[in-house]
């Protein structure tokens, strides 16, 4: 069978003209004879000079700390500052608790002027509700990621999370409120 023209690999996307065997593995050595030819094959994704522009004004950073439940709470972030990170993210938050109880905001927040920069991550299902705890913090941060990957039941009976996964109605309702209502970037993952 034949390969579509065009694939995406990582961030980059092959012309691929050449027949393919299903059984057989394939490397684009393979494929392309000359690096001239490679070269040619390599098309890069078109550049969104805006992302560009946020990604350089935080000082384009390499090393990120991943949102960790009980595990990227402030002192982590800091130590991991101290050697070498360069951006970090909060543990998960719970949009409505978040709203609804100053407790749990001074109990699952906190942060410095020096854990910067800095995303901080909700899980939500309700536009207005996660817009609600944006707003809350949005001046605390450099962007608010919508998380849309905890696999874990607590998620499956929230309906949040990796469970949004096939609600494409919802996953965007976040987005489009959260874009449209902060002076802050959204991030989801």
């Amino acid at each position: 069978f034949f390969v579509s023209n065009k694939i995406l690999r990582g961030n980059l996307r092959f012309k691929l003209i050449q027949p393919i065997l299903s059984n057989s593995r394939v490397f684009m050595s393979d494929l392309v004879e000359d690096r001239e030819k490679l070269a040619d094959a390599i098309i890069p994704p078109p550049r969104n000079e805006k992302c560009f522009a946020f990604f350089e004004s935080l000082g384009s950073p390499k090393y990120g700390v991943a949102p960790m439940v009980d595990g990227s709470e402030l002192p982590f972030r800091m130590l991991c500052r101290k050697y070498g990170a360069t951006m970090a993210w909060t543990p998960m938050l719970h949009s409505r608790l978040f709203v609804e109880q100053r407790k749990y905001r001074k109990k699952q927040l906190s942060t410095c002027p020096e854990d910067r920069p800095l995303a901080i991550q909700f899980c939500a299902n309700d536009p207005d509700i996660l817009l609600q705890a944006a707003l809350l913090v949005q001046d605390q941060c450099d962007a608010i990621d919508i998380n849309l990957g905890c696999p874990q039941n607590i998620a499956k009976r929230g309906n949040y999370g990796a469970f949004l996964g096939e609600q494409w109605d919802i996953v965007k309702a976040l987005v489009e409120k959260l874009s449209q209502n902060l002076s802050i970037p959204v991030f989801c993952k």
